[in-house]
């Protein structure tokens, strides 16, 4: 008998309120856009996409109300698109004929960072607008990192301990004592080509490799993704879970709003 994969998870957090986005990849290519209230533990489906996007260069805007993502088919068609989260419907567009650059960050809410390519004049007016070019160092490497992520995992309270791009380490200081350490692993077996890895430290020091896909802080407790769910826990305690994201299928679902074609 075939042993069922999970799907593979990987949260993207609102730096200004408690809405996170979880981007669920499986089975296959196709990849689901999750909305989750980190208070409430609500979670809310957003849209299915058949292809691959680069978690490396999203992003979820401070008010957690857009999403930048660079998605493609593979060749020559990807793109960087905003849309509206938890959906996937692009409601700004710039097309690109290569991995080489794109998706981008937001500097604030509704000012947006692109990374490396693609003029920011497909922005909506009056919804969006161009943040300042410097505002994040560019990535434009063919895979994910660059020092873009780094960056971005600065801004949300991770310090960085040394190295650059796939060789960066960052931490997360625990209450009280200890901390999480990100690191990354290339082509890690069931993960993707570039893929977050977690080590859980103790106050005095031990260290402990985890399972973990993505680990963050929330109101004291650490909160991470581990085999197609959601976890939280007290360093020390066992882990509650907060949702099982294993059974879900793809779907065809409308966005509750206009969007721009791809």
């Amino acid at each position: 008998m075939t042993p069922v994969v999970p799907p593979r998870l990987h949260v993207l957090t609102a730096r200004d309120c408690a809405a996170a986005l979880v981007l669920r990849r499986g089975p296959g290519r196709w990849v689901a856009a999750i909305g989750w209230d980190r208070d409430s533990a609500g979670i809310s489906l957003g849209q299915w996409f058949h292809g691959r996007i680069y978690e490396h260069r999203c992003d979820l805007s401070p008010d957690g109300r857009h999403f930048i993502s660079f998605a493609g088919k593979g060749g020559t068609r990807w793109w960087t698109a905003v849309s509206r989260a938890p959906w996937l419907t692009a409601i700004a567009l710039v097309p690109q004929d290569s991995t080489w650059g794109g998706g981008g960050a937001f500097a604030a809410p509704g000012q947006v960072w692109l990374n490396g390519s693609g003029s920011s004049d497909a922005l909506p007016r009056g919804e969006l607008h161009p943040a300042p070019p410097d505002a994040f160092p560019h990535s434009t490497d063919g895979f994910h990192t660059g020092g873009t992520y780094a960056a971005l995992m600065q801004a949300r309270g991770w310090r960085h301990l040394g190295g650059a791009s796939y060789d960066a380490v960052l931490c997360r200081d625990l209450p009280g004592a200890g901390r999480i350490e990100l690191s990354f692993a290339l082509r890690a077996p069931g993960r993707a080509i570039v893929s977050n890895r977690y080590t859980l430290i103790d106050a005095d020091g031990a260290r402990k490799q985890t399972g973990w896909e993505w680990a963050d802080l929330w109101r004291g407790r650490i909160q991470y993704a581990e085999n197609g769910a959601l976890w939280d826990m007290v360093p020390g305690a066992p882990p509650r879970l907060i949702a099982d994201l294993s059974g879900l299928s793809p779907s065809r679902r409308r966005a509750p709003y206009d969007g721009v074609a791809a």
